[in-house]
């Protein structure tokens, strides 16, 4: 038998606790409004959280927008009230993401959104996210969206502050490319009021950015997680060392982003980077594997759960059929839980 002195026994035990802090806990998140809220699944909510407790799920995160809750120049939370007593009643815990009129945005009438949303929901939230993918035309127009962002961020964060002093609000919530808008990190450098070379602007005042935490939504379509390159100002799910990276660099202008949350994720199905079943559950395996080898990640959210029943539906990510049957990849994110 070989012996080892005690000075190796000593390495060998600080090597293990190094790779067990870059391979910490990843929770495992759910979204599917259609099961959940919207009754437009074949599966009823009560089967969904039957399934979600199977998986090992407790979170959820919900999306929703100005438009869902304007009640004339009010707004009527009451729909979401009562799913966030479901969710607790079957032990799930909800982050939520607020999204006001777009892509022509309105702070001040965002303000009023978020502080009602606070207001209504407080108690009940753990997250809540300020929009959604900023980086793309759909959700933000201007070719400047990080200073737009900067503001509605500002605003929505303040104003969540006020109605629940308590809340925890993540930034961000980028798309992994900027095929229809601009980059994610390009996004960042704008947020953060940086050039290129992550220096400050001259003559640009840009009041610090509190948070508790970067969301972030690493797709990679049609190939597999560690074949995902595409542009050092892009990150995807195998290139989300980009992503920490900016983040690091831009820590004195954006406090709170040691934290990244994945929180949207899945493959598609049909269409041109649809993926056979065998090959969407493999691929959904490594990425939750590199997520939670990844230093900082600590979330991780499927979209979806259910694939949707209409024909022609552009995110076919869910991991049960529209039938109701678990998938291949239903079983690949069970094992990615835990």
């Amino acid at each position: 038998m070989r012996s080892f002195s005690i000075a190796t026994i000593i390495t060998i035990a600080v090597l293990a606790l190094s790779a067990g802090s870059a391979s910490a806990a990843l929770n495992v998140g759910i979204e599917d409004e259609d099961v959940f809220l919207n009754n437009n699944s074949t599966v009823d909510p009560e089967a969904g959280y039957a399934m979600l407790d199977d998986l090992g799920i407790k979170t959820m995160r919900v999306l929703i927008t100005q438009k869902s809750v304007q009640d004339g120049s009010g707004f009527d939370f009451s729909k979401y009230t009562a799913f966030l007593q479901v969710a607790k009643f079957h032990g799930v815990d909800v982050q939520v993401v607020l999204v006001g009129n777009h892509p022509r945005v309105n702070v001040s009438s965002f303000r009023r959104f978020a502080g009602a949303a606070a207001e209504a929901l407080k108690g009940g939230v753990t997250f809540y996210s300020i929009w959604n993918e900023p980086n793309l035309n759909q959700w933000i127009r201007g070719s400047n969206k990080g200073a737009t962002y900067r503001k509605l961020y500002t605003a929505g964060y303040q104003a969540i502050k006020s109605s629940d002093p308590s809340a925890k609000v993540l930034i961000g919530e980028t798309s992994p490319n900027g095929t229809k808008g601009i980059s994610p990190l390009k996004f960042i450098r704008q947020l953060a009021c940086v050039d290129e070379k992550y220096r400050p602007l001259r003559g640009k005042r840009c009041p610090k950015l509190k948070s508790n935490g970067y969301a972030h939504h690493p797709y990679a379509f049609g190939v597999s997680p560690r074949r995902s390159d595409q542009g050092p100002d892009n990150a995807t799910i195998g290139t989300l060392r980009n992503l920490t990276r900016a983040l690091k660099k831009t820590r004195r202008q954006i406090a709170g982003t040691s934290g990244i949350y994945l929180t949207e994720f899945g493959y598609l199905a049909t269409k041109s980077r649809g993926l056979p079943e065998g090959r969407r559950a493999a691929y959904l395996k490594q990425g939750y594997a590199i997520a939670r080898h990844t230093r900082g990640v600590k979330e991780m959210v499927q979209y979806l759960l259910v694939q949707p029943p209409r024909r022609g539906s552009t995110f076919t990510t869910g991991v049960v059929s529209a039938a109701g049957d678990p998938l291949p990849s239903y079983s690949a994110l069970k094992a990615s839980v835990g």
